[in-house]
Formats: structure tokens, sequence, C-alpha cells
């Protein structure tokens, strides 16, 4: 029982790295693309990334993922027509 609330500590931590990143490289991407921040090393770093962590997000988490069904109704759901609002007959 606490292998798993390692795990889901671990998967959310990890998440929360993530998002933070990819926030941090976009801030930064975007000052430096406005000319607000001249890029440094690290900057360059940050820069770099954003599209590694863009095609994460898109991979993994959006909603344009590959088999993504969150926009489908569940399997188990049959689809009925209803001529009154209620759905009742």
């Amino acid at each position: 029982m606490q292998a798993i609330w390692i795990k889901l500590a671990a998967v959310f931590i990890l998440g929360m790295v993530f998002f933070l990143s990819l926030i941090q490289s976009i801030m930064v991407t975007v000052a430096w693309w406005k000319g607000e921040r001249v890029a440094g090393v690290w900057e360059w770093i940050w820069i770099g990334l954003l599209p590694v962590w863009l095609f994460v997000y898109f991979r993994y988490y959006s909603v344009f993922r590959p088999g993504c069904r969150a926009c489908l109704p569940p399997d188990n759901h049959l689809t009925q027509h209803h001529d009154n609002p209620r759905g009742m007959e």
C-alpha cells in the first residue's frame, strides 16, 4: 500500500516539474523574442528545451495525443435518441 503512495507522489512531483519547466521555457523564449532579455547560456538552454517540452506535452498529455479517447463516448454507452427534452418516454 505504501509503494502506491510513493509512486503517486513521484508521478505528481515529476509532472509538476515538467509543467513548471515548460512554463519557464515559454517565459524565457517570449522575453528573448521581444528583446526584453539577452540570451546567455542558461537562456539558450531554456529556449532549446522548449521544442522538447512541447513535443512531450503534445505526445503524452494533450487531447491531440494518439489514441486519446477524451472526447469519445464510453464504450458501454448506448446512443439513444429521445424526442422529449428529459429523455423519458
